[in-house]
């Protein structure tokens, strides 16, 4: 866990990268995972999971472990053209971000990143 609750946010250059592979869903279960890493602790840092394309949406957040990594799984998520019930035409590519959360002052205690993306594919 972070020493004390932290100022999370979405800027860039503050030590840490966050990265995602590609994703070729097959069947009906959703499974994405982004990893955190920087310069220092990385558990309990909440990334915001979304995908995108012509009607973009959100998927979830979820927190990282102590490994840095955080991992949306949905079983029965994915349907013949929908995941979580919206329409998957044109979406290619899926988004993971720091959340922000802003729970404390101190920019010493900030963890940032860029947002990472990575091309998302669906196999029935």
């Amino acid at each position: 866990m972070l020493a004390s609750p932290a100022a999370v946010t979405a800027c860039g250059g503050c030590g840490y990268h966050l990265s995602v592979e590609p994703v070729t869903a097959r069947g009906s279960d959703l499974s994405l995972s982004a990893r955190l890493s920087g310069d220092g602790a990385v558990d309990g840092v909440k990334i915001e999971f979304s995908m995108l394309g012509t009607d973009g949406v959100v998927l979830g957040t979820v927190a990282t472990g102590s490994d840095g990594v955080a991992k949306l799984d949905r079983p029965g998520a994915i349907g013949p053209d929908s995941v979580n019930g919206r329409a998957v035409a044109g979406w290619t590519e899926y988004r993971a971000k720091v959340w922000y959360l802003q729970d404390s002052d101190r920019a010493a205690d900030a963890v940032c990143s860029e947002p990472a993306t990575a091309s998302f594919r669906h196999e029935p």
